[in-house]
């Protein structure tokens, strides 16, 4: 798991939405959804439901969101 994934599954959460994410971080969508895909590897599971156009943090999504506010 590197920084940046987790920086862009943040803003992914913060914004709901992959494109506004990515302006977010200033990088190119593209390259922001593969760091998350990759980071969906490395934990064993998706941490969105995409649904055009919008996104829903899956349970894995919110269990580490709840240990990003001490929860």
């Amino acid at each position: 798991m590197e920084m940046h994934q987790v920086r862009y599954f943040l803003a992914v959460c913060d914004e709901l939405n992959f494109t506004r994410a990515a302006e977010k971080c200033n990088v190119a969508q593209p390259s922001l959804t593969r760091a998350v895909k990759l980071l969906e590897g490395e934990l064993g599971g998706e941490l969105f439901r995409r649904e055009r156009p919008r996104v829903i943090l899956t349970p894995l999504a919110e269990r580490a969101g709840d240990r990003r506010l001490g929860q």
